[in-house]
């Protein structure tokens, strides 16, 4: 999965909760998926932000 698709689905997860649209037997998964999707965007942006960091201590050397 990628960043991108994570994040458009945890866009589309969010509308859906905050439009109501989810019905309450369903809302505990949706809200589970939620967080899954979070991590997942949190952790790749982590792994970025860490290369970005190398490269730029390997270019100062």
């Amino acid at each position: 999965m990628t960043y991108e698709s994570a994040m458009t689905r945890l866009e589309a997860l969010a509308r859906e909760m905050e439009a109501g649209d989810v019905p309450i037997d369903r809302l505990a998964a949706k809200l589970k998926e939620a967080q899954q999707m979070l991590a997942f965007c949190k952790a790749k942006l982590t792994r970025a932000d860490e290369e970005v960091q190398k490269l730029l201590e390997e270019n100062e050397s």
